[in-house]
């Protein structure tokens, strides 16, 4: 880092917008808690996953914040001048830095210690409640953006899958139109949705027959036994083909999670799931909904005879074919009556 480290009561914090409202003499206090930095063009401020916790304020100039994508790839994200605040997320919640943030220009930057701001909190409402607004107002934008990407790429992938579906259909040679209008309107899925749910279900039944008969004839420690295999093989077989599909996996503790979203992404519409922590040295995904594992286990009577959560083999299997050496640990929170799931499964570097 290019930069120098300078204390000079003079400078001035009356331009930052959350302190905007306060008294010269609080002004003046808050400034005296602070400390000043010159920053130079692309000069580093703040790494990410950088454990600091000081909030920052840009006096002149302007920064540049950048985040990673899920795999690691950074991704210019919105650039901040005069006036504006960052790096308040570290100081509130003690967790490490979620972007990085660079100067674009030459700048001031005051820095203030994560302890004096939360202490500034409780001493100066005006600035809570400026801090709330702030918050707010990038909750709302980044709601925006995610909910007008969703929606581009649902219009353009319903369009695609009808189309791709009526082209494969339409060999099909039907006794009439009313047999025809008939059968489609009964049984033909309606949505992309529908259609991956009843393959899902295809795929649940061979999985449930197939453990049923291997019991029957060869012993349930058998069966139990195949159905960590295979779910060990399917974990090293779509970490396979992420990677062929140019999908970039850390090889670290968040490889198994991105593995198993493209999963749910491509054949499990079933599952849900909520990133927990997602940092090199540990990863941990919820995954809940229903699991269509343990309905078709149940309906055939076999439930007991297998291994619940039924997924620790394939966090395994990726970990496996990255060539990680990871510990993954399941908590099972339920299993339910029609196949109700939710599990929270970790992954751990040792």
């Amino acid at each position: 880092m290019a930069s120098s480290q300078i204390t000079q009561p003079q400078h001035s914090l009356e331009g930052i917008t959350i302190f905007t409202g306060l008294s010269p003499e609080a002004l003046r206090r808050i400034e005296q808690s602070c400390s000043w930095r010159f920053c130079e063009p692309n000069d580093l401020i703040v790494d990410y996953l950088d454990r600091s916790d000081d909030v920052f304020f840009i006096i002149t100039g302007d920064v540049r914040v950048i985040i990673y994508s899920l795999a690691g790839k950074m991704v210019s994200f919105r650039d901040l001048g005069p006036g504006e605040t960052f790096g308040e997320l570290p100081a509130i919640d003690g967790g490490p830095r979620s972007a990085r943030v660079e100067a674009k220009s030459s700048c001031l930057i005051a820095s203030m210690p994560a302890a004096a701001f939360r202490d500034l909190l409780l001493a100066e409402p005006i600035v809570t409640q400026a801090l709330l607004r702030q918050q707010v107002a990038s909750v709302r934008r980044l709601s925006m953006r995610v909910y007008e990407f969703s929606a581009a790429i649902m219009a353009i992938t319903g369009r695609r899958v009808y189309g791709e579906m009526q082209d494969i259909r339409a060999k099909d040679a039907y006794p009439d139109e009313e047999v025809k209008a008939y059968l489609v309107d009964k049984t033909f899925p309606k949505t992309a949705e529908e259609l991956t749910l009843r393959l899902s279900n295809v795929s649940a039944a061979f999985y449930g027959l197939m453990l049923k008969h291997i019991g029957e004839q060869f012993g349930w420690i058998e069966a139990d036994n195949i159905s960590k295999s295979v779910f060990r093989e399917l974990g090293q077989l779509k970490t396979r083909e992420a990677l062929e599909e140019g999908v970039e996996l850390p090889k670290d503790s968040r490889a198994p999670a991105l593995v198993f979203i493209t999963a749910v992404h491509s054949a499990s519409p079933e599952y849900n799931f909520e990133v927990f922590e997602y940092l090199p040295d540990r990863t941990v995904i919820r995954v809940f909904g229903f699991s269509r594992y343990n309905r078709i286990a149940k309906k055939l009577g076999i439930e007991q005879h297998l291994t619940w959560p039924e997924l620790t083999p394939f966090f395994e299997g990726v970990a496996q074919e990255m060539g990680i050496s990871c510990k993954v640990q399941a908590e099972l929170k339920e299993l339910g009556v029609g196949g109700q799931y939710d599990c929270a499964y970790s992954c751990t570097i040792l």
